[in-house]
């Protein structure tokens, strides 16, 4: 970069109007909309971000294998909580440490009524249908949970780790520093166990996925779920992440021969203990893990001890999203063989219900495991696949798995949480629920429902990427005498960007082969598919990425008589509620013919918690200044200030020249990429003027305005922040570096969600900053109340209803028009000459301010005029 030489102009530039600061107002009492000068919009109120470390694992070119470890929650922790006691990890082996970016998800968590009737799951009564009617019940009537405090299954959000401890992470998170939700682990007792998971989130810069990228299966505490975070671009590589059957486990099949004269069995049941030699096991699910799962890694049976399900894990009931088990239709062996009337699992539910599980084998009664209830989803509530519930067998005769386990329920499909920047490529994401085995004169087992993925793109959208949640299909029964085949799997939910190709559509029912038919096993319902909206807690890395502005100023503008010197100022701040910058270089090349004094030290200042990393000053007579490197945190700050030397060579004229700020890229796609700002040679705060007169430029006056507090009765109103600085991405003003003095805090507009009501009172500050390269002189303000409300004269004292801050000392001006800086004018009342007002009838009443001369230079060109309104 070049700096740049203006030649002096006979004329001086003709002055602009002496600036007169003229801001108003006008709004609708319900909305409060602010209207002032052009750069004024409106947003609505918001929580501030917060960020984790934007890139912090680097560029990865191959993405593949298991990338998350999952730490299991071991105690219960309350919303609000900064700690989170976590026990031995699974997965990958790295360990958590502080800036990671953490996911912290309720995986269990239902009651259900375990009554042995049809209001079995969510205690509704009438789901299913009388014996000898042989009509279909409704696949989901005995299913599900109670829609009580304790149904928390999928809660999740993001939060940072702060510090590690044995057997405990520190967090931050978006609900005051803490956690937005509670969280609970508890064994199995009166209801099934609850469980939740911290999971490590790889903060990738960029990334390109390969195949083999997937999930640990769900083991009963941890896994499932895969979770990565990319701040720039995600190449999608071709890949296929295959998370199917990752998610909640299927009832595990038994060869069992019945309870003959156990009375206190029917074929109606819709629970029974495990220990009994009958009926098909529940999936498991968001209500919790029955004793008896398939372990679909290594096609085997897994007895976990613990019933699971309050009053048994075995029968037709379905609890939660799990797929219930088959109920045999002789569990005594009354009519044929003991447990021999062999019926379907049900399949498993999640955006969609399960299916119903076939009929039993010649009595053909609608006796097969219901089919697990669709999960209420939301961008804040997710859950894996159910799993599909075991059939009921009795026989032996299923190659290669023997011993009933072919008569098993599937897995469901897991989970899929991707936050990106942008993307590119094709690939695909299939988070299918598993497909039930077949059997052979036994009963089969209900498919997995399609899991859960969530995909979010920043910056453009996702026509390169195949997502898709589909049911498992239901075990068929193949015999020549038809026994009962498995409900298929409800399709998952797929919540993404705009642009990708989804697909979440239920499982079909097995069925019988002589004849070909469902033997009144039904199909998994579609699941959802909709767009992404907000997520709780802690932002992508995308949206956290630093934006540093540069600037530069000079005390000694001129006329220099050489030889002589010129003093500058570098600012390099970073805007807040974003990540940190680190490893800041700032350059300074100078004008040709100027160079560092290295006898007059530097002035090095940090503010809002910036660090010098490095210590490196220029050595005398340095053409290109830098000073080592700096950590610039979200809304910190670093200034500079050096002198240069003007060699008595340099010709006559005005001086412009760059400055850099130099940092570690968080979007980077090699290992120490970086990026930069520069500030425009052509902007006017460091121009010197060697040997002549300074041309006169014009002053500038910033302002900004905001609602800095509602009052009620009294008392500031709940549910806004009105104490954090909120960025207007269309406003370029409120980023200025010199706000760093005083943030200009407060909303742009009060959400419709909280209306304003009679008698609130609003409070109105205008904030306003000089930086050009005079003093602004005879500002004067006026502000007309707001229609519809009146003048507060008592806010800030007896008669004293206007608060003026003139670079950080604030004064209670009095109302009354007294010399002081402000007056209020009342409705009607005659406005003093050269006010400024748009409508000098003055119809609503007006605040008027004169400020006098506000400064350009730092610590004494900043301020605010505030009052308050009341509301008619």
């Amino acid at each position: 970069m070049k700096s740049s030489i203006k030649p002096f102009k006979s004329k001086l530039k003709s002055k602009l109007i002496r600036s007169v600061a003229l801001l108003f107002t006008t709004c609708s009492y319900q909305s409060l909309l602010l209207i002032g000068e052009a750069n004024f919009s409106q947003v609505s109120a918001q929580v501030a971000r917060v960020c984790a470390v934007p890139g912090k694992d680097g560029p990865v070119d191959n993405v593949t294998g298991i990338i998350n470890t999952y730490f299991p929650g071991t105690a219960d922790v309350a919303a609000g909580s900064t700690t989170i006691p976590i026990g031995t990890p699974t997965g990958a082996a790295t360990p958590i440490e502080a800036g990671d970016l953490l996911l912290v998800i309720q995986m269990q968590g239902a009651d259900i009524d375990s009554s042995n009737t049809d209001s079995y799951g969510d205690g509704v009564a009438g789901g299913s249908t009388p014996l000898g009617s042989f009509v279909a019940p409704d696949p989901t009537g005995a299913s599900g949970n109670l829609n009580n405090a304790n149904f928390i299954a999928g809660n999740y959000e993001y939060v940072v780790a702060e510090a590690v401890n044995a057997g405990s992470v520190t967090i931050r998170g978006t609900n005051g520093g803490g956690l937005i939700n509670s969280y609970s682990n508890a064994a199995f007792g009166t209801q099934g166990q609850r469980t939740y998971q911290v999971i490590r989130v790889p903060q990738y810069s960029s990334a390109t996925i390969n195949s083999g990228l997937t999930a640990s299966r769900w083991n009963g505490s941890t896994g499932g779920v895969l979770v990565y975070d990319v701040a720039g671009n995600l190449n999608l590589g071709g890949a296929n992440v295959d998370l199917s059957g990752r998610g909640f486990r299927g009832g595990g099949g038994r060869q069992l021969q019945g309870e003959p004269g156990n009375t206190t069995l029917a074929e109606t049941d819709f629970r029974s203990s495990s220990t009994l030699n009958t009926n098909g096991s529940k999936g498991e699910g968001t209500a919790g893990t029955p004793r008896f799962k398939f372990d679909s890694g290594t096609n085997t049976l897994q007895d976990t001890g613990p019933e699971g399900y309050p009053d048994g894990a075995s029968g037709r009931g379905a609890p939660g999203n799990a797929g219930g088990g088959g109920t045999d239709g002789d569990p005594q062996g009354d009519f044929r063989f003991p447990n021999g009337e062999n019926t379907g699992g049900g399949g498993g539910g999640n955006g969609g219900g399960g299916g119903l599980g076939g009929r039993s084998f010649s009595s053909q009664e609608y006796i097969g495991g219901f089919g697990g209830a669709s999960f209420p989803a939301t961008n804040n509530r997710l859950v894996l696949g159910g799993g599909g519930g075991a059939g009921t067998t009795n026989d032996d005769r299923s190659i290669p798995l023997r011993n009933g386990l072919a008569s098993s329920g599937a897995a469901g499909g897991g989970m899929a949480f991707i936050r990106t920047g942008t993307v590119s490529g094709t690939g695909s994401i299939n988070a299918d629920g598993a497909s039930a085995f077949d059997t052979r004169v036994d009963g089969a087992g209900g498919g997995g429902a399609g899991g859960s993925v969530v995909v979010s793109a920043v910056n453009n959208n996702l026509a390169g990427l195949t997502v898709t949640a589909n049911g498992g299909t239901g075990g068929n029964a193949l015999a020549r005498e038809p026994h009962g085949p498995g409900g298929g799997g409800g399709g998952g939910v797929i919540i993404t960007s705009p642009g990708a190709n989804t697909s979440a559509v239920g499982g079909t029912s097995g069925q019988t082969s002589d004849p070909l038919e469902p033997f009144g096993a039904t199909a998994g319902s579609n699941g959802t598919t909709s767009n992404v909206g907000n997520i709780n807690g802690v932002s992508s890395g995308a949206e956290c990425l630093p934006q540093l502005t540069i600037t530069k100023t000079t005390s000694t503008p001129g006329p220099i008589i050489k030889p002589g010197q010129a003093t500058y100022t570098v600012t390099v701040a970073n805007a807040p509620n974003l990540s940190a910058a680190t490893n800041v270089n700032i350059s300074d090349p100078l004008p040709s013919g100027f160079t560092f004094d290295a006898s007059v030290n530097p002035t090095i200042t940090l503010n809002g918690g910036s660090t010098r990393t490095s210590i490196s000053n220029p050595p005398n007579n340095a053409t290109v200044a830098t000073f080592g490197t700096f950590n610039i945190p979200s809304g910190g700050s670093v200034a500079i200030t050096f002198t240069s030397n003007i060699s008595e060579n340099v010709p006559n004229g005005e001086y412009n020249n760059p400055a850099t700020a130099t940092y570690l890229d968080p979007t980077r796609t090699t290992p120490d990429g970086t990026t930069n700002v520069n500030y425009d040679a052509a902007t006017l705060g460091e121009e010197v003027l060697v040997g002549s007169t300074v041309p006169t430029e014009p002053e500038r006056l910033r302002g900004l305005k905001r609602i800095t507090n509602v009052f009620r009765n009294g008392v500031p109103i709940s549910g806004i922040d009105f104490n954090s600085f909120l960025d207007n991405p269309n406003d370029p003003i409120d980023n200025l570096p010199s706000w760093f003095q005083l943030s200009p805090v407060g909303i742009f507009n009060i959400s419709p969600q909280l209306p304003l009501q009679t008698g609130d009172e609003v409070e109105y500050t205008m904030y306003f900053l000089a930086d050009g390269n005079r003093p602004v002189e005879n500002v004067r303000f006026c502000d007309p109340i707001p229609q519809g409300t009146t003048f507060v004269p008592d806010s800030f004292g007896s008669g004293n209803g206007i608060s003026i801050n003139l670079s950080n000392t604030v004064t209670a001006n009095t109302n009354s028009d007294d010399g002081d800086n402000g007056s209020f004018f009342a409705p009607g009342s005659q406005l003093p000459a050269n006010n400024f007002c748009p409508n000098q009838d003055n119809p609503t009443g007006a605040v008027i301010g004169n400020l006098g001369t506000i400064n350009h230079t730092l610590g004494t060109n900043f301020g605010f005029v505030r009052f308050r309104v009341r509301v008619e």
